[in-house]
């Protein structure tokens, strides 16, 4: 996995309990995949240009150890599988201070023409993401 995005959990983040309400992950995770796609050079801007997008389809997180407001969160991320339609992300959260597991999970993307259809993922959407990643996606 990638690490891509960090974060310091804000206050406005933590609920009444004092630890990172459940789903500001789900925030978390779409921050760290938007990173990934700019880290492979296909940001949204690209994904317009080329006249598709993606959508959320599934998400799956799996809850291990609270953060706090001010931790400071490490997130990764690597593609899983790319489909013919879909893309799934493997995704983790772990405290930087002492490398804590906090969240895991996947989230798994639709991928949408201009009008919403699903499309086939583009190859070279699919060769960024193999000449990215030291461990190449299961590829459909």
């Amino acid at each position: 996995m990638h690490e891509v995005y960090e974060n310091r959990v804000r206050f406005a983040e933590t609920d009444q309990q004092g630890v990172v309400f459940y789903g500001e992950y789900v925030t978390y995770q779409d921050e760290a995949m938007t990173a990934f796609l700019r880290a492979i050079g296909y940001d949204y801007t690209t994904l317009s240009e080329r006249e598709w997008d993606v959508h959320v389809a599934h998400v799956d997180l799996d809850y291990r150890a609270p953060a706090r407001f001010e931790d400071e969160i490490v997130n990764t991320i690597r593609v899983e599988s790319i489909g013919h339609t879909s893309i799934t992300f493997a995704y983790r959260a772990r405290r930087k201070d002492d490398d804590t597991v906090l969240v895991e999970g996947s989230v798994t993307h639709v991928a949408v023409d201009e009008t919403g259809t699903p499309t086939r993922v583009p190859d070279d959407f699919r060769d960024a993401v193999v000449a990215f990643q030291d461990e190449p996606p299961e590829l459909a």
